[in-house]
């Protein structure tokens, strides 16, 4: 085996990599609306694969498809092909390849990657998913039973070693459907030599109905015509449920969605090595359950990556690209040809942050970035309170303020015309008001990294029955007044009782974003989440399904109304974050204070605030048990105002530690604990 690529490899792999994005193209299919048959959007939930695997040869080799059947144990008959090199095997087999196509696709999706991989030495095969493409059979929407399918189409490989393939070294890679299949396989006790798991979290079913929303990519997914995916009855069920638009339906559909779906309580079975790779603005899943439940995978080697990935309408990433095709080839080499690499010495979660430009009028830029240390633990909540006129600080609004939030939905229009309507036109428009409230902080004095999911604490009232919803947009706002959206966080409230106050708390999407310094974060609440980078993806149509329900929303501007971001700061070095007060001083504090800070206890980052009421030299320095000075904060003559500091105690050992702020005549100290 040749384990080293030469140029003339290299610019065939390129090449090969440039033809896989090109057909990252998807064909249209149809997807039905009870009497009306639409078009989906292209690229729905369809995966191909964005690299070969690493060539063995520099000089492609004539291969032989063959086209097959497997008898499931039930009778389903699933439709294959696979291709092998011409001639004699090498001893113990080729490294074999099983491609897994995502949900509504077919064999023949897949068949040319599997052609031009083949070639170059590798034994390949896909297949058509049951009830997708010739396979018969029903399908169950991704799940256990599609999983007991791979396990027998893998046993069936393994078997077919006279023909070129190597029992031990099968790796199987995929995306959505793709992704998630071979995963809840492992869980199964599959047993392979890799698996890649692309867009396809652990939670996957869940997230399509997160924090009572039902996304659009649910209801097209269930909805497409027998010739494109044909469902067995309770799959298709499902989207009479949404279409319902009441309780007892809702309460099906949250019932019966995660069963045999979500693998969060399988990942610590999996003894696979596996690479998982999730994008920030996927339409289908929150890459949230790969940042909360990763570290399930406790016996198995992982790498990870959060980012630019192609599939279900992300924004891309020629420069990730790049690095991606040496994350997949030392990955390629390791668990497939036994060479050693860095892939899982290296920092096990690799990320990239979205920031401006924007590239091409369409992609936000993108950086890369790594850690060793958990995204979650890496990250200090930043608390931006909803304040009066349209304000968005760090601080309580006082006294008894609200907004109005207006649903307004002409009696008897339904969510299927709505739907039918794809949310626009002038029969849409009659009948649905959009209505949104607007919180824009004052400009950021220094560049501010998001990294996880944006937590949302809501006060809230509403003159509808049953159902409220709130959806929260956030974007960034330059100094120059150019506005992008970033990404969502999404709730539904399906079990409300008209006219009652009530507290929630819900995480939304998860993304890694860095604001410029002189940018301002915008907060926009709707009744309809639609924004404009959507369109390319969704058309006209929302991110969530609306509520019918018609009824004014009351947002309460209290302590219990906040948007709050993980602020990532893993260097270990202090951070301090402040915001610009506004020109009419209304930001102003009237005194001076030091807050407790938050978390506590804490590990190892936590959010020290603290406000001056006239410009003055101010320290903060934190101390240890014995009053040694451990680190200084700040240190530098500041203008009115509050402002946050981070401080990171990555490089301390556990213990009581104080931090003192001095500010003129004004001194405090609080007391925190680092538990590590």
């Amino acid at each position: 085996m040749n384990a080293i690529v030469n140029h003339t490899a290299k610019r065939l792999l390129m090449m090969f990599m440039s033809l896989a994005l090109f057909f990252m193209a998807y064909s249209e299919v149809t997807y039905t609306q009870n009497s009306k048959v639409m078009k989906k959007p292209a690229g729905l939930n369809s995966w191909k694969p964005s690299y070969l695997l690493p060539i063995q040869t520099d000089n492609p080799v004539a291969v032989q498809r063959t086209d097959f059947t497997i008898t499931m144990r039930d009778g389903v008959i699933i439709d294959c092909l696979k291709y092998v090199p011409v001639g004699t095997p090498p001893a113990g087999g080729y490294p074999t390849v099983i491609m897994h196509h995502g949900y509504g696709d077919h064999k023949e999706t897949l068949a040319d990657f599997c052609r031009a991989q083949a070639e170059y030495g590798y034994y390949t095969m896909t297949f058509s998913v049951r009830g997708q493409g010739l396979s018969t059979g029903l399908s169950n929407l991704i799940s256990t039973t599609e999983a007991d399918d791979l396990i027998e189409i893998v046993n069936w490989i393994k078997a077919d070693s006279l023909n070129g393939s190597n029992p031990s070294k099968i790796l199987i890679m995929g995306g959505s459907q793709g992704g998630a299949v071979p995963m809840i396989a492992a869980t199964r006790g599959m047993q392979v030599a890799a698996i890649i798991n692309s867009v396809a979290p652990p939670d996957f079913a869940s997230s399509w109905i997160e924090n009572g929303c039902v996304k659009m990519t649910l209801l097209w997914t269930i909805e497409y015509t027998p010739d494109t995916a044909r469902y067995n009855g309770q799959v298709d069920r499902m989207s009479d449920w949404i279409y319902a638009d009441t309780k007892p339906y809702w309460d099906s559909l949250r019932y019966y969605m995660p069963i045999n779906r979500d693998f969060v309580n399988g990942l610590s079975s999996i003894t696979i090595p596996v690479l998982v790779e999730a994008a920030w603005q996927d339409k289908f899943f929150n890459a949230d359950g790969w940042m909360l439940h990763i570290d399930k995978i406790t016996n198995a080697p992982l790498t990870s990556y959060l980012g630019a990935v192609r599939g279900h309408g992300s924004d891309i990433s020629l420069t990730e690209d790049v690095w991606h095709m040496d994350w997949f080839n030392n990955f390629f080499f390791q668990t497939l040809w036994g060479m050693q690499t860095p892939i899982f010495d290296q920092a096990k979660y690799q990320y990239a942050y979205t920031h401006f430009p924007v590239v091409d009028n369409q992609y936000f830029s993108f950086t890369h970035d790594s850690s060793r240390t958990l995204l979650r633990t890496s990250t200090v909540p930043l608390k931006l309170y909803l304040n009066k006129n349209g304000e968005l600080k760090t601080t309580v609004q006082s006294g008894s303020n609200t907004v109005t939030l207006r649903n307004r939905i002409t009696s008897g229009y339904t969510l299927e015309q709505a739907v039918n309507d794809e949310f626009t036109g002038s029969n849409f428009e009659s009948k649905f008001k959009k209505d949104s409230v607007k919180f824009t902080s004052s400009a950021l004095t220094t560049a501010l990294e998001w990294t996880g999911a944006p937590v949302v604490r809501l006060d809230y009232k509403s003159a509808s029955s049953t159902f409220c919803q709130f959806n929260y947009q956030i974007y960034e706002v330059l100094p120059g007044g150019e506005r992008r959206f970033i990404n969502r966080a999404n709730f539904t409230d399906r079990n409300y009782t008209k006219g009652k106050r009530r507290q929630v708390t819900f995480r939304g999407q998860a993304h890694s974003h860095k604001f410029q310094q002189g940018s301002k974060i915008q907060i926009i609440i709707t009744n309809l989440d639609k924004a404009h980078t959507d369109v390319e993806f969704f058309g006209t149509n929302p991110f969530v399904l609306p509520t019918m329900k018609n009824g004014d929303h009351t947002v309460y501007l209290s302590s219990n109304s906040y948007v709050e971001l993980p602020i990532m700061n893993n260097s270990g070095d202090k951070f301090d974050l402040v915001f610009k007060e506004d020109e009419n001083g209304n930001n102003s504090p009237v005194s001076f204070s030091l807050s407790q800070n938050f978390p506590n206890p804490f590990n190892p980052s936590t959010m020290i605030q603290y406000s001056i009421p006239e410009a003055q030299n101010v320290e903060l320095k934190v101390y240890d048990l014995l009053g040694r000075e451990v680190q200084t904060l700040v240190n530098t003559v500041q203008n009115p105002g509050s402002y946050n500091v981070m401080f990171n105690a990555q490089n301390l050992s556990s213990g009581v530690y104080f931090y003192r702020l001095t500010a003129g005549s004004y001194t405090d100290v609080k007391k925190m604990t680092l538990i590590k």
